[in-house]
């Protein structure tokens, strides 16, 4: 019974190993290679330099390239590559250009462009990457990936720079203000007029001017107490108006305003909490229309 059992086990490695030796060798199966899904986007050719080349700055053009991993969806994997490269390209120029962009600012009139505040580098990439082209695309069938070259020339940079610093100095908030308080009751009106200095110079406004000029904006604050109850609290109203040089308003809202004492206070100080929290509520949607 031993004996039929060694043999049979015998006959068992015989027959494997003989199966085993009939198997296509790994340099036979090598030469059977999946073909990339995306190597008949673009007309072949060898891999070109760019691919490798990175980021180039001269006195001519910027160039980067991006790349993207191919998916078989033509126009999803373009897009990728294209934005992937323009990503790219945008970080060498706010890192290339930046420091210089207050030179430009400063050729447009009345003094706007040498303001403080700076161009934002979102708006500079917004406006790069609008004028950028992307010149080659290439697919490496190996790797299965799309790389995609973009270039931007320096003339087409300086012309970006230039429009956006333009529209920066048009911004609401590097313009002129007189800040009018006028038609405030006369017991409160030194209470706006310090709270109205005081948001202003938190909006970041740089130019304002003490008396009524026909070039300047004008801000107005006008607060109106609509509830009394003597020494415990104030209710009223805050009305902010923003009009151009042509008296136009462009801007206005009406903000609830509240003071409130736990102790007995006077109508003054009760009003001057209702302002300071009228200011407070005033403040966020104020900032954006300053910001735009």
């Amino acid at each position: 019974m031993k004996t039929l059992t060694l043999f049979l086990l015998l006959v068992s490695i015989v027959s494997f190993t003989t199966s085993c030796a009939t198997l296509p060798s790994a340099s036979v199966e090598s030469r059977f290679e999946a073909n990339c899904v995306c190597d008949n986007y673009f007309t072949s050719q060898p891999r070109p330099s760019w691919v490798d080349a990175g980021d180039i700055v001269t006195q001519q053009f910027y160039q980067s390239v991006g790349s993207s991993q191919c998916t078989g969806l033509q126009n999803i994997d373009i897009d990728k590559a294209d934005l992937s490269a323009r990503t790219k390209l945008g970080r060498i120029l706010n890192t290339q250009v930046s420091s210089n962009i207050s030179e430009t600012r400063s050729s447009y009139g009345n003094g706007i462009g040498f303001s403080k505040s700076s161009i934002k580098s979102s708006l500079l990439s917004e406006g790069v990457l609008e004028n950028s082209q992307i010149t080659e695309r290439w697919v490496d069938p190996i790797s299965c990936t799309i790389f995609a070259r973009v270039q931007i020339t320096t003339s087409e940079l300086d012309a970006t720079k230039a429009q956006i610093a333009k529209a920066d100095a048009a911004r609401l908030i590097n313009q002129s203000f007189y800040i009018d308080t006028t038609d405030n009751d006369p017991d409160y009106r030194d209470l706006v007029e310090s709270a109205a200095g005081v948001i202003v110079s938190k909006l970041g406004v740089t130019k304002v001017v003490n008396k009524p000029d026909p070039s300047a904006h004008q801000i107005k604050f006008t607060f109106l107490a609509t509830q009394l109850n003597d020494e415990k609290f104030l209710r009223g109203e805050l009305l902010t108006k923003i009009l151009n040089p042509s008296k136009s308003i462009i801007w206005q809202q009406t903000t609830p305003a509240k003071g409130v004492s736990y102790s007995n206070a006077s109508n003054r100080e009760l009003a001057r909490k209702a302002i300071d929290s009228g200011m407070r509520s005033l403040h966020p949607s104020l900032q954006n229309r300053f910001d735009k």
